[in-house]
């Protein structure tokens, strides 16, 4: 399971053929949130793919995007029931804790960008503890290092796997690919979080249960069949 593919360059059709090639049996196609006809759109396109590989509907909520915490409060509420996977852009403070703070996030993604330090601490995680909010490794942020020296982002990276580790938080490793070129194997990510310091085994949960099992729980809730957490309705 690739999570967190951001659509650009490429057709979801194209990068749905790659992902296979690669090896991946599933992928979340994820849109920064603009509007939710922006959403049904992609789940439309998703829809008229031709192949056997999974692929799920995701949006991304960034900061930018938002006037402020209500603000952020308000969009959650709107996309939540639209689409399987919510993820939280982070690296403001504020924003890593209320996405922490809400369990209707499912992922927060780079708490570390454009800080000095990794962008969590013990409250946010033991929120995050609390409402199942994990935590992504994002490998083109380590790829690119846009605003900051890789070896920068490499250190906050890894100190963000101590601290989850410490707090027993589930992680997830995700491409954030603009095109099908940027994808990598399930087994160079699941190497490159090893080599940081994420347990071997952990690292490839990462990339296959966690995610996937994100997907089934957010199934059971959209489909009216899990009440509340430990509770399923069954036919």
């Amino acid at each position: 399971m690739n999570s967190h593919l951001s659509g650009g360059e490429n057709t979801i059709q194209e990068i749905a053929d790659f992902a296979k090639k690669l090896g991946y049996a599933g992928i979340i196609i994820n849109d920064d949130f603009e509007s939710l006809e922006k959403i049904e759109q992609l789940k439309e396109e998703i829809s008229q793919v031709e192949t056997d590989l999974e692929i799920y509907p995701g949006t991304t909520i960034r900061m930018e995007n938002v006037k402020n915490i209500s603000d952020f409060k308000n969009i959650l509420s709107k996309v939540r029931e639209k689409v399987l996977i919510v993820t939280v852009a982070g690296g403001d403070y504020r924003i890593n804790r209320a996405a922490c703070e809400d369990p209707r996030v499912d992922i927060l993604t780079h708490p570390e960008l454009g800080r000095t330090d990794s962008g969590l601490d013990e409250p946010i995680l033991k929120s995050a503890s609390v409402n199942n909010v994990v935590i992504e490794i994002n490998f083109r942020e380590i790829l690119n290092s846009f605003r900051k020296p890789r070896s920068y982002i490499l250190n906050h990276v890894a100190a963000n796997i101590r601290l989850c580790d410490h707090f027993r938080i589930p992680m997830i490793i995700s491409s954030d690919a603009k095109s099908a070129w940027e994808l990598r194997p399930p087994r160079e990510m699941v190497s490159m979080a090893n080599s940081l310091g994420l347990d071997l085994g952990k690292a490839f949960a990462a990339v296959t249960s966690i995610p996937q099992g994100i997907i089934e729980n957010n199934k059971k809730t959209l489909e009216g069949k899990k009440i509340t957490e430990g509770v399923e309705l069954v036919e």
